[in-house]
């Protein structure tokens, strides 16, 4: 079976937890702290500017809550995307207010984002969907907090620069299907000190002087250990994935295939999409022959379905989750699969 996403495990990671277990110390320490400079200096900063927490979903409510985000106020974002960004604007107990797609990146529209802002917006989240970085250059000019959503794009690059770097904060998620994985976790980024210092107060629940409600969303040394070994591999995890992307393009028409190279805009090729009439039909043709595929956001988890919006309302996103299959493309993934994929697919075509 070749499936469709698989973490790549080496002895880095097995050293790198044998090496926490045997310190004794296996809460949030040392590994937590050097793992959140790591990545700073990642991002290009010289500064500890990260807060590692427990999950990508932690991280964006956290944000949303150093922000000074209240009750009622308003965040723009991507109905085509997961449900977690429902789970932390919710949680934050401000309201979502969705928008449709754009088809060329698959990103926020711009135009419709503008007719969406009232005086009640107060964040706008951007979720370089599937590695596929926006064009933030735009959106930045609207004069409103920008939550870059890196998830799944860390490696994915705007204008010569890692994305993270340019809104008002960036949030990272590092579960087991991410370009690198500590199997569950998250990260914050941002070049504001004041907001980092608010959530990382938020972040140490216990033993403080001044009580207000906190919460403990930790990572483990355990987990910020593994988090370590695999930041120290993602060079080679990119290239990987790019090589595999290449190999694809240069078997399958270009019409087809997505992400689209774009001027200034180089994704980590997170998710390599095909544009077909039917996908469920060729997911099915594919497992046949013992490959795994998936529909990477259904219909049915549209956000605007899930709040019972009218899909007339967003046009784009709703055609992208009715044409769109996800072909395995992950550093583990061997040449001779990747032939067996492209064979097989044209014979299902």
């Amino acid at each position: 079976m070749i499936f469709h996403n698989q973490p790549t495990i080496s002895k880095d990671e097995l050293k790198a937890v044998k090496q926490v277990l045997e310190s004794y110390w296996i809460a949030q320490g040392k590994q937590v702290e050097l793992f959140e400079t790591e990545l700073s200096r990642y991002l290009g900063s010289k500064n500890n500017q990260a807060v590692a927490v427990a999950s990508g979903t932690a991280a964006l409510y956290l944000v949303l809550i150093g922000l000074g985000i209240k009750a009622d106020d308003e965040i723009i974002v991507p109905t085509y995307t997961c449900s977690a960004l429902l789970n932390a604007i919710f949680l934050a107990r401000a309201t979502p207010i969705l928008v449709d797609i754009n088809e060329n990146d698959l990103n926020l529209d711009f135009e419709k984002t503008k007719n969406k802002i009232s005086k009640k917006t107060k964040a706008i989240i951007i979720t370089h969907t599937f590695g596929q970085p926006a064009d933030l250059k735009k959106f930045l000019t609207l004069k409103i907090p920008i939550i870059e959503d890196c998830a799944v794009a860390l490696g994915s690059k705007y204008n010569g620069r890692p994305v993270g770097v340019f809104g008002a904060a960036a949030i990272f998620s590092f579960y087991a299907s991410k370009v690198i994985t500590a199997g569950y976790g998250g990260m914050i980024f941002s070049k504001n000190k004041k907001l980092i210092a608010k959530i990382r107060d938020y972040r140490e629940f216990d033993n403080r002087k001044i009580y207000y409600p906190r919460f403990n969303f930790q990572m483990s040394d355990l987990a910020a250990a593994i988090g370590r070994a695999q930041l120290k591999k993602l060079s080679k995890f990119l290239a990987k994935r790019q090589a595999i992307a290449k190999i694809y393009r240069h078997s399958i028409s270009a019409d087809l295939i997505w992400p689209k190279n774009l001027a200034g805009r180089k994704s980590n090729c997170y998710r390599l999409l095909l544009k077909c009439p039917s996908p469920r039909i060729i997911k099915k043709q594919f497992l046949k022959f013992g490959i795994r595929t998936i529909l990477p956001i259904e219909t049915y988890e549209l956000l605007h379905r899930y709040l019972k919006q009218k899909p007339s309302n967003f046009p784009i996103s709703e055609k992208i989750a009715k044409t769109m299959i996800s072909l395995p493309i992950y550093p583990n993934l061997e040449d001779k699969e990747v032939k067996k994929i492209i064979n097989q697919l044209n014979k299902i075509l």
